[in-house]
């Protein structure tokens, strides 16, 4: 019981972390400041959207290149997750970029 109340405190410390992050990074980058909720609501978006299409895309990636054309699992997940990854930093930056 108390694991998953630590749990739970954590991944809203953690969600309140990378919003203020999000929005120190696009005050760096000289974008315009917007309310509190629109950032909450994109990293939300961001969290639970984007990262998880992304990561069912990936894992669509390893199944394909291990069972449909064969190669070798650890050649397919490392594939997977280096596409995975450089998708995920990709979205990321354009999500801070944008106006």
């Amino acid at each position: 019981m108390w694991s998953i109340l630590a749990d739970l405190f954590v991944g809203i410390f953690d969600f309140v972390i990378d919003v203020f992050l999000f929005r120190g990074q696009r005050r760096k980058q000289g974008r315009r400041n917007r309310s509190v909720a629109e950032d909450t609501f994109e990293v939300a978006r961001f969290d639970f959207v984007t990262l998880v299409f992304i990561g069912l895309a990936s894992a669509g990636l390893m199944l394909l290149l291990a069972f449909g054309f064969g190669f070798p699992p650890g050649w397919s997940v490392g594939i997977g997750i280096a596409v995975g990854a450089i998708w995920g930093v990709w979205r990321y930056t354009r999500l801070v970029r944008e106006r």
